[in-house]
């Protein structure tokens, strides 16, 4: 009888344990985290003042609720004058882009909704181009910009509020950019440089200046450009956060990253990391849940 019981008990203790670890897995990897910042500039014009972003990226297919309703509903309660998508909104070789056109259905231009590229939708251009049509990167861009999303590839445009303007601008890496920082390349021409930038996209507007820009690793040279506010993800948190580390593994299979998650500083230059939304080739989060950027800009 006492080994029934004994054996009664360790069967209670497995099956607890393992309703926890689900439980657990669960609320890192399908449920949604606002991380909230606010940033003060002395040079961000009057009328900006207050002004709230919200930025997603990496979303690779994954929904939260039926048809991503529930990103949509947590994105708009949170009142955004702007949106901001910052690259994989899609995977390279599963034709999962319809998670992110479910969100901008159910988002319903609730403010306007900008984008840049990531390197998984120039993977998959690249793929289309040499004539695999598993993923069809042309008719994803198109019902995209259908739904009323402007597409920032190596441009720039102008958000206005009363008499004040800032500068946005969406900076298309190179595929050899998402290469480890440590790769000589045969050609310096080729290396992510302010002076490359300026030959992409041009010099820095007058103005306060926002730029999308998927890779983060180039912090310093997007700084040097002059970019008042970058907003990048690509690292996927790290996929693991170690607790009083940071995060484990980028992209590119380096460890602990420099720019894993949050909010960096290079003296005037402030970069907000999005943890992203899904995954790419490890799926799993752990201490790492899904992520919504809101940030207040502050004079």
């Amino acid at each position: 009888m006492f080994k029934k019981n004994k054996k009664v008990k360790i069967l209670v203790y497995i099956i607890s344990i393992l309703i926890f670890i689900i439980l657990f897995l669960y609320w890192q990897n399908d449920t949604l985290k606002v991380t909230k910042y606010s940033l003060k500039y002395d040079s961000l014009p009057d009328e900006f003042n207050g002004f709230k972003i919200v930025q997603i990226s990496d979303m690779h297919g994954k929904t939260f609720g039926s048809k991503n309703s529930v990103l949509a509903r947590r994105i708009r309660a949170l009142k955004p004058d702007i949106l901001f998508a910052t690259g994989d909104m899609l995977s390279s070789t599963v034709d999962d882009g319809g998670a992110f056109i479910d969100f901008l259905d159910q988002f319903d231009n609730a403010c306007p909704v900008y984008m840049c590229l990531g390197n998984h939708e120039q993977i998959a251009k690249w793929i289309n181009d040499s004539g695999d049509t598993r993923v069809d990167y042309y008719d994803f861009i198109q019902k995209v910009k259908d739904r009323g999303v402007v597409l920032l590839d190596n441009e720039k445009t102008t958000i206005t509020r009363g008499s004040s303007k800032i500068t946005l601008s969406g900076l298309t890496l190179e595929l050899y950019h998402y290469s480890r920082r440590d790769t000589e390349y045969y050609d310096e021409n080729l290396s992510l440089t302010k002076s490359y930038i300026e030959a992409v996209i041009g010099k820095r507007g007058n103005s306060f200046n926002i730029l999308l820009a998927h890779n983060p690793a180039y912090f310093g040279e997007y700084a040097s450009w002059g970019a008042d506010l970058i907003l990048s993800g690509h690292v996927h948190g790290g996929i693991i956060q170690v607790p009083f580390k940071g995060g484990l593994l980028s992209p590119e299979r380096v460890f602990f990253p420099e720019y894993d998650a949050g909010l960096f500083e290079i003296e005037s230059s402030k970069m907000i990391v999005n943890r992203g939304l899904g995954y790419s080739v490890i799926n799993i989060r752990i201490f790492n849940r899904p992520d919504i950027s809101f940030i207040e800009l502050r004079k």
